[in-house]
């Protein structure tokens, strides 16, 4: 993804903050190179979306 994708992609959305910030997420790491949090743990040990906190 590139910069101009992202921007595109994004200023278009209509979703709200809560049922976009999963996949905004995910689309700042591909703009990054770095793997999804599926990629980088696909058995979810580490990578949580809304892990409860202690």
């Amino acid at each position: 993804m590139t910069p101009n994708e992202l921007i595109a992609k994004w200023r278009a959305s209509e979703l709200k903050q809560r049922s976009a910030v999963q996949e905004h997420f995910i689309d700042l790491r591909r703009l990054l190179e770095e793997p999804t949090p599926a990629e980088a743990d696909p058995k979810r040990e580490h990578y949580r979306f809304e892990r409860g906190a202690r």
